[in-house]
């Protein structure tokens, strides 16, 4: 059976929650990825920002060069475990109403999955 760790992305692109709007839009632009991480200081996840924080942003009028990713970023996102199912990692994506998330392995974050990533690995 296919699990989390199978499809995910091990390359974690993070930002600090003091980066700009439009740091963290070019950071993904650069990497071609949807979402990013943001860490504290000690490298500690403390939420996520994807396309859709950026574009929610934009639409309330918020310049990106101003705004900041602690502002929009979803706090203590939704994780699953790497050994999850695709099936589980869909479930939770959609309860949680979210496209990306972080993918643990003991309490750890090892990696990022996608709507995109389940997809391509169901078809």
């Amino acid at each position: 059976m296919t699990t989390v760790a199978d499809v995910m992305s091990r390359d974690i692109l993070t930002v600090q929650p003091d980066a700009t709007l439009g740091q963290v839009a070019r950071a993904l632009r650069s990497r071609n990825v949807g979402s990013a991480l943001v860490t504290d200081s000690a490298g500690r996840p403390v939420g996520i920002i994807s396309e859709r924080e950026l574009v929610d942003s934009v639409a309330g009028s918020r310049n990106p060069d101003i705004g900041v990713a602690e502002s929009w970023m979803r706090a203590n996102p939704t994780a699953v475990e790497s050994s999850a199912t695709l099936a589980d990692a869909s479930t939770l994506m959609r309860e949680a109403n979210v496209r990306h998330l972080p993918v643990t392995a003991d309490g750890v974050v090892v990696g990022v999955v996608s709507i995109r990533d389940l997809l391509n690995a169901t078809l």
